[in-house]
């Protein structure tokens, strides 16, 4: 299975106040990954943080979109989130998404390490316990706290390369 955090316009845009510093050079990184996962039919996850302040009025804004080369196909999950991490429902539906054989290794990528990816991981591994999950340093971005989010992550057996 492979999940694909908070990859939005927002985080490209140097004016907006979400903008990630290295989300540019990783789009093409993600891309190639997910055009793998892709061809091997592994389960796609997309995650989309929509504010607080935007939730049931302003959602579709452009900003919000996930970024064009991204785009999800119509088989592939969207998972809205108001806050840092994936709501309870939606990790649920998640679980029913994923046959044991997608399960066994969950791969995240996207942005931020120290914030959505970190705390999507964790939520995840509350419903599949037994998976194994691996972040490679090449699949996500952030900020000046990347490195001690990827010590901390490896306290909770997860994989990071």
């Amino acid at each position: 299975m492979l999940v694909i955090v908070d990859m939005q316009n927002r985080i490209l845009d140097e004016q907006d106040p979400c903008f990630v510093n290295g989300a540019k050079q990783l789009v093409p990184k993600i891309k190639e990954r997910l055009d793998h996962a892709r061809k091997s039919e592994e389960l796609v996850i997309f995650t989309r943080d929509i504010p607080v302040e935007y939730q049931n009025k302003d959602e579709e804004n452009v900003a919000l979109q996930i970024i064009p080369a991204l785009a999800p196909l119509v088989s592939e999950t969207i998972v809205k989130k108001h806050y840092f991490t994936l709501p309870p429902k939606a990790l649920l539906a998640i679980q029913e998404l994923a046959p044991s054989s997608q399960s066994k290794t969950i791969e995240i990528v996207g942005t931020e390490l120290s914030l959505c990816v970190l705390a999507n991981t964790l939520a995840l591994q509350s419903i599949f316990p037994e998976a194994d999950f691996v972040i490679d340093r090449n699949y996500v971005a952030g900020n000046h706290l990347n490195n001690e989010a990827a010590a901390l992550i490896k306290d909770f057996n997860v994989k990071v390369r």
